[in-house]
């Protein structure tokens, strides 16, 4: 069973990326984890995603809920959660369309799901020095 080490709720604002990629590097250094800065590269493309494509037509921007949990065998697994219009194109996107890939490239495991509530759920898992 994973124990919950960081829960946080931010408003899916530019200003607030870098908030939450220190929590989460901060969180990662912590936990031991092999490659911090990769842990907060990744973590600031998938809440900048958020930001550019979760709240698009809403007339103030919704959350992102940022989550790490400690698996006793397999790292640190990050979940990064909207409430937003989900996984659709977008014809006007300022983004370049190369965060998910990143984020790929970067954790051990990595997938993308629609939130059952509505929304969009991204989960990434990376390693840690020393596994409890």
């Amino acid at each position: 069973m994973p124990l919950s080490i960081l829960a946080r709720r931010f408003p899916a604002q530019a200003d607030q990326v870098r908030l939450a990629r220190h929590e989460v590097e901060a969180c990662a250094r912590e936990q031991g984890a092999v490659d911090p800065a990769a842990i907060a590269l990744a973590v600031s493309e998938a809440v900048t995603n958020v930001v550019i494509h979760a709240y698009v037509d809403e007339a103030r921007p919704g959350d992102v809920q940022i989550s790490v949990e400690r698996h006793l065998d397999n790292g640190l697994e990050i979940h990064v959660l909207d409430d937003g219009r989900g996984m659709r194109p977008r014809g006007d996107s300022p983004g370049l369309g190369v965060g998910l890939p990143l984020v790929a490239r970067l954790a051990e495991a990595f997938r993308v799901e629609a939130r059952p509530s509505g929304g969009t759920a991204v989960s990434m898992t990376f390693p840690v020095n020393d596994p409890v």
